[in-house]
């Protein structure tokens, strides 16, 4: 057999085995089985201390899997993300990222578009997705981390070995990634649709607009009828952070922006940002900023002089 034979056949049946292993799954959602993907990159991005960087290509679907280090992705909210973690951009959908210092970011990026194609007697006509039915920001367990951290990089390896094994092997193991994600996520796949989600909407709400109050998570969670164990579930998907911590970065944010821009004592603003005591709303702000409210206050005015002179 010809040098050129050898590789068109090893090609083939490495495409026929991923075939294989796609029809071979018996409980394919109708979402995921009709799907025809092509991708335009696959990139192992490690960061380094500090970096930042936009979404530069923001007309395709993506995937940002965090295999390791901790960071911020900003839409119109902050996202807190670490590794365990995949982000779902949908066209369209523009982001800023950065790195933690102590902690760069390592991400699988997967960038694709899809299109429906049914066959029901006939082929039908090819329909564009225009978003995917996952959550911005999921959290797995360890052990669901570990199984993605293969899959995504298998894909990866696949991508960069395309030339050999066929342009076809990527998107096959993208399909099967889809079809697992789907299975990982069925306990909240249609979560927007359900009075969960309705629930988590109100009591998210709740801690943006009543942040000056004594507000309880747990009595908050009875009121709208949500469990407590779920409702953090619920905000670590969409926030990147838990209930309590959802809370305390909304009061930091008030509290910075009492600090420089009004003279208020440092006792009102604890007050008028829930808190009670000035010394448990010092120690709060210390922790999440690294100084105290004062000297918090002193540096960004000195930087504001320093700027207009």
């Amino acid at each position: 057999m010809e040098e050129s034979d050898k590789h068109m056949y090893n090609s083939s049946l490495f495409r026929l085995a991923d075939l294989r292993r796609i029809t071979a799954l018996e409980d394919i959602s109708h979402a995921t089985k009709h799907l025809v993907l092509h991708i335009h990159f696959i990139i192992d991005k490690l960061t380094y201390p500090g970096w930042k960087d936009i979404r530069n290509l923001v007309n395709v679907h993506s995937f940002y899997w965090i295999h390791e280090g901790e960071g911020t992705f900003l839409t119109n909210t902050e996202h807190k993300v670490q590794s365990g973690m995949l982000a779902y951009l949908r066209p369209g959908l523009e982001m800023s990222m950065r790195s933690e210092p102590h902690a760069p970011l390592r991400m699988t990026m997967v960038l694709f578009d899809c299109a429906e194609l049914a066959y029901d007697a006939v082929w039908k006509d090819v329909s564009p997705v225009s978003k995917l039915n996952f959550p911005f920001l999921s959290q797995y367990g360890q052990e669901q981390a570990e199984e993605l951290d293969v899959l995504f990089k298998g894909i990866y390896e696949s991508w960069i070995a395309r030339m050999a094994a066929g342009p076809s092997v990527p998107e096959s193991q993208l399909q099967l990634l889809l079809n697992r994600l789907h299975h990982l996520e069925i306990p909240d796949w249609n979560v927007e649709e359900s009075g969960a989600f309705a629930s988590f909407e109100k009591i998210k709400q709740t801690l943006e607009s009543r942040y000056i109050e004594n507000l309880r998570i747990e009595r908050l969670a009875q009121e709208y009828t949500i469990s407590p164990s779920y409702l953090r579930k619920m905000f670590l998907k969409y926030t990147g952070m838990g209930p309590k911590e959802y809370l305390n970065h909304i009061r930091n944010q008030q509290a910075c922006g009492y600090l420089v821009f009004t003279d208020y004592p440092i006792n009102q603003i604890a007050k008028l940002c829930g808190y009670y005591e000035e010394y448990h709303f010092s120690k709060m702000f210390k922790q999440q900023n690294g100084l105290s409210p004062s000297s918090y206050r002193e540096k960004k005015r000195a930087e504001s002089i320093s700027v207009t002179d």
